[in-house]
């Protein structure tokens, strides 16, 4: 088995993989106690979704894919951070 058929197969398995690991924290965020929960389980999603575009870079040799991730990666962070803050706030606004 060549390299190129490893990782081609590697990566085809892992977004299968990742594809069945949604379904866990779409449960958490339909179903979870807080608004802190869901958060979280949105932000793991959006992980999971951004690893997939990852394999699918992989699988079928798109660089541009790739792009794609960074400029995802970097709205995720700062869409956390303005949720985190919101939910800061709110914490001290209603004590």
């Amino acid at each position: 088995m060549t390299g190129d058929v490893f990782l081609n197969w590697a990566s085809q398995a892992a977004m299968w993989i990742m594809t069945l690991a949604l379904l866990f924290p779409l449960y958490r965020l339909f179903k979870g106690p807080s608004l802190a929960n869901r958060v979280v389980a949105l932000d793991q999603i959006a992980v999971i979704v951004v690893g997939i575009i990852l394999c699918d870079a992989v699988y079928s040799h798109n660089s541009m894919l790739l792009d794609v991730v960074l400029v995802t990666s970097f709205l995720l962070v700062f869409g956390s951070m303005m949720i985190a803050r919101y939910l800061y706030k709110k914490k001290f606004e209603n004590d």
